[in-house]
């Protein structure tokens, strides 16, 4: 448009068409009128992300832009937001940005596992013709962690934070003590002394063994057989923890350096480190 308006202020010039004037009067000011008005689409436009609470590598990262705009005026806004950039309008998505339209879903290839990379978003505005873009770009450096890709595998022989299997005795009281038949061989700590001044019945406590205590499952990168591949070796981990925690098993995560016992929100700090280990 701006190549026409050029020819024909030629032309009007050389052959004094006031006809030719006027158009090219005509042609400027609708070009004026498209930048300030597209100018004006972007004008104050703010955009942020909001995460969803987990990302794993090998699944699209789904991201929800959420507008930052106090003015009540619709806006129309294009994203290029496809995959695979060709250099085509289905490289754009419209978004028209309302009061009560001020989501729009972002859907990111599978990531690698680790810092997502800073993200940038080009977007455009083409009102109110479409004869003008004014094009504009997003750089979003959001801290967003993508967790390893959970691999099913056979899991290494359970292992305990404690090897040894510790019993709980009470040896005080009456309950939960069992009263038996007196053996010469008892101590007589263990005689129930207190039945035996009221009936008289010589008769022996057997106190019942407290069942074993549990011990949390212990998550170890040492589970591994050496030189298991750092990338292989998260990824089963993360298969685990999420097991042990769908099961609500207790559990401990262990790493170089890093231990996760139980806690509020383990799942996700033990999700985090191995999406930085």
């Amino acid at each position: 448009m701006a190549i026409a308006c050029i020819l024909l202020w030629i032309m009007a010039v050389n052959y004094q068409v006031n006809v030719a004037y006027a158009l090219v009067f005509w042609l400027l000011g609708i070009l004026l009128f498209g930048a300030l008005a597209g100018i004006r689409q972007l004008t104050g436009l703010v955009l942020t992300i909001v995460p969803q609470q987990e990302y794993f590598a090998g699944k699209d990262c789904v991201l929800t832009l959420r507008v930052c705009d106090s003015c009540k005026r619709t806006r129309w806004l294009w994203l290029q937001t496809a995959q695979e950039i060709t250099g085509t309008a289905s490289d754009w998505q419209l978004w028209t940005i309302t009061p009560e339209n001020t989501d729009f879903v972002w859907t990111l290839p599978p990531q690698r596992r680790g810092l997502l990379p800073t993200l940038i978003l080009a977007g455009a505005s083409m009102a109110p013709f479409g004869l003008l873009m004014i094009k504009t770009h997003w750089e979003f450096t959001d801290e967003i962690v993508i967790f390893p890709e959970p691999v099913e595998h056979n899991i290494p022989a359970a292992r305990t934070s404690d090897d040894k299997q510790s019993t709980q005795i009470s040896l005080s009281g009456q309950d939960p003590a069992y009263l038996l038949p007196h053996q010469n061989t008892t101590s007589p700590r263990q005689i129930a002394w207190k039945h035996y001044a009221k009936t008289g019945d010589l008769l022996d406590k057997y106190f019942e063994q407290g069942s074993a205590e549990v011990q949390p499952l212990l998550i170890s990168y040492h589970d591994y057989p050496q030189g298991t591949s750092l990338e292989k070796m998260a990824s089963m981990m993360c298969y685990r923890v999420l097991a042990a925690d769908a099961s609500g098993e207790k559990y401990i995560l262990e790493l170089p350096r890093q231990r996760f016992e139980a806690a509020t929100a383990q799942r996700t700090q033990c999700l985090n480190a191995l999406g930085r280990w």
